[in-house]
């Protein structure tokens, strides 16, 4: 008996017995004076090769399902981030528009009666500020701390602008909003279903 390695992969047979070599054995690994292999050597081989295709098949199947499992919360994972972003900006974009309405509030007590009043340039502000929305901002009638009317402003006095902008911040496949804010109803500050708000006050200049 005697150890001979097969040029394609290198793996260790045990030859005897040359009168009842397999034909098909010869042929394919290229050795004509090669006459039998023992069982215990090819098989051994056999079933190792076997052994790891079943291994590396099991864990593809295994990845195929971890990432199944996983698919569903990385979509609401994506999806959060989308929304999110989403009600960032929104938000980022009426406090910017309430800012402007403010600063238009406090520098037009020379406005007095109007028209229009100092109220309704602040409001009128804050609705062209926020023209980039794409629904339409609510803003609230300005209120002040002191004596103060829409109609007669009086130096110093802190007035405060605020609006609401509609909210669609909810988390994907469970229906829960994150949004602050709850409507109230048409006619309301939030007449939407969910909103986001903003408020700025500054002192009559």
């Amino acid at each position: 008996m005697r150890e001979i390695r097969l040029a394609t992969h290198g793996l260790p047979f045990f030859i005897e017995n040359a009168a009842q070599e397999p034909l098909w054995f010869s042929e394919r690994y290229g050795y004509s004076s090669m006459k039998r292999s023992t069982r215990y050597g090819f098989l051994l081989a056999l079933r190792k090769a076997r052994r790891t295709g079943v291994r590396a098949g099991r864990e593809e199947g295994e990845s195929l399902l971890e990432f199944a499992l996983l698919l569903p919360l990385l979509s609401m994972l994506l999806l959060g981030i989308v929304y999110g972003g989403i009600t960032f900006y929104n938000y980022a974009e009426l406090t910017n528009a309430v800012a402007v309405g403010a600063r238009t509030l406090a520098t037009n007590r020379a406005a007095l009666t109007g028209p229009p009043t100092a109220c309704t340039l602040a409001e009128n502000a804050v609705t062209s500020a926020a023209a980039s929305l794409p629904s339409p901002v609510v803003v609230a009638t300005p209120t002040f701390a002191g004596s103060s009317t829409c109609s007669a402003l009086q130096l110093g006095d802190a007035g405060t602008v605020s609006a609401t902008y509609p909210c669609r911040f909810t988390i994907p496949f469970l229906g829960i909003n994150l949004c602050p804010m709850k409507g109230t109803g048409a006619g309301t500050a939030c007449p939407y279903a969910y909103c986001i708000s903003s408020k700025t006050t500054v002192y009559i200049q």
